[in-house]
Order: C-alpha cells, then sequence, then structure tokens
C-alpha cells in the first residue's frame, strides 16, 4: 500500500512539473510573439537551466537571438536543435539565414563524395533516434519470430522467417549507424566562436605569434585542449589556438 502511495504522490509531481514547464514554454512564445525578444530569450534559457531540452526549444530560442542579432547564439541554438532533428527544413533554412550574418566566409575543404554519401546517411537520424529504432526494429525481430515458430504452413514459415531476417538486419544497421554517429561526435568535438573578434595565435599562449582572426558565429573543430585554450581547426583546414572562453561547445 506505501508502494502505491508513494507512486502516486511521485506521478502527481511529474505532472505538475510537466504543467510549469509547458506554462513557461508557452509564457516564452507569448514573449517572442509580442516581439519582446529578451523576455523570450529569458524564458528559453531558463527553461534550459531546469535540464529540459528539445529541438523546437533550441530552434525558437535561436529564433529569438536572430531578432536580436545575436549572431553566435543564434547558430549555436540552431546547431542544437539540427543535433536532435538533423533532417529538419526549417532548422536548416533559419541556420542557414543566421550564417549569412556571419563576418567569416569559410570555404570547406572538398572530402571524399563517398565518405560524405556515408556520412549523410548516418547522421540523417540523432544518435537517440537510431537507438529508439533500433529497439524498435529488435522487437518486431522477435515478433516476427515468434511467428516463424507457430506458422501453420511451409510457405508462411518461409515467409515470417524472411521478414524476420530483414529486420534483423536493419536492427544491425541502426545500431552501428547510432554507434557510428556517436564516435562522429566524440571524435569530432564542434562549437561555435562567441566572441565578436578573436585573434587566434600559433601556441596556446597570449604572447604567442598570431595567426588569424576569426568571428563571431563561425564554427570550428575542437583538436585539442591545454588549460584555457583549445587548438581548432576551421573548415577551410586551417589550425590555431584560441581561448576557450571564446567559444562554446556544441
Amino acid at each position: 500500500m506505501r508502494f502505491w502511495i508513494f507512486l502516486l504522490f511521485v506521478s502527481l509531481i511529474q505532472v505538475a512539473v510537466g504543467q510549469d514547464e509547458s506554462s513557461a514554454f508557452a509564457k516564452a512564445n507569448s514573449s517572442y510573439t509580442a516581439e519582446n525578444y529578451q523576455e523570450a530569450i529569458d524564458s528559453y534559457e531558463s527553461i534550459l537551466q531546469s535540464g529540459q531540452h528539445s529541438a523546437e526549444l533550441y530552434y525558437n530560442l535561436g529564433n529569438s537571438y536572430y531578432k536580436m542579432n545575436q549572431v553566435g547564439p543564434a547558430i549555436y541554438n540552431y546547431e542544437k536543435a539540427l543535433q536532435m532533428e538533423p533532417s529538419n527544413d526549417d532548422f536548416q533554412n533559419n541556420l542557414k539565414f543566421a550564417q549569412q550574418l556571419r563576418v567569416d566566409s569559410v570555404e570547406e575543404v572538398q572530402s571524399n563524395p563517398f565518405n560524405e554519401f556515408v556520412t549523410g546517411i548516418f547522421t540523417s537520424l540523432s544518435v537517440d533516434n537510431w537507438a529508439y529504432l533500433s529497439i524498435i526494429l529488435a522487437l518486431l525481430t522477435v515478433l516476427f519470430f515468434i511467428l516463424y515458430h507457430y506458422a501453420a504452413t511451409a510457405g508462411k514459415k518461409r515467409l515470417m522467417f524472411v521478414i524476420s531476417m530483414i529486420f534483423l538486419l536493419a536492427t544491425i544497421f541502426a545500431i552501428v549507424a547510432a554507434s557510428y554517429s556517436q564516435q562522429l561526435m566524440d571524435d569530432n568535438q564542434q562549437a561555435i566562436v562567441y566572441s565578436a573578434e578573436t585573434i587566434t595565435k600559433s601556441e596556446p599562449r597570449a604572447s604567442a605569434e598570431s595567426s588569424f582572426s576569426i568571428h563571431e558565429g563561425t564554427k570550428v573543430t575542437i583538436l585539442e585542449e591545454y588549460e584555457n585554450w583549445a587548438k581548432i581547426k576551421v573548415a577551410n583546414g586551417s589550425e590555431s589556438w584560441m581561448p576557450l572562453s571564446d567559444l562554446k561547445k556544441l
């Protein structure tokens, strides 16, 4: 009896918290609609600080920063939204609009077309979505294998077996895709430049020789970290060091 009372108490708390979060999100949206963009930003950021994350939340926050002409935060939040929903056209289009406000126009180094194709497939879904998909496919594999076991005729057995094998292969592919996507994220820690302008250095110290300037909103890959410095790589292949405080990791 105590267990069920405790379970009911926890459920009521979760419902109350969910309603508060929904109310906070609605309030932030109302501020955005009323063109009170700073108020909307404060509200969205408050929701994030509470531990709640969603693609729509990052997208709306990106829109708010975009309206305030804050290029770095706008691009950062659009990128975060795309990490959760990589194929969302609205996220992609708004990111392109925000990128047009950047000072830096970086031409990307040409990569292997086959690698781009494979990477595009594996990153078409987020890591979490690949994981969810693998679970669903695994359950379907088990279901059709059970149906194969209880099928009354040889023809139905063959059909159920073939379908279960197809779902098994699809499950393996989804697991591999999730693993590969996670590995890409781990090996390619990316960040957005938040400072208006940073003069990068050849070594991780302020007195080192200057390399090149980089501006707010530029996306970089962090290759290495040393104390308060990050060795970064720009899309055109240039590498240098800059303060970690001028970056925000994705």
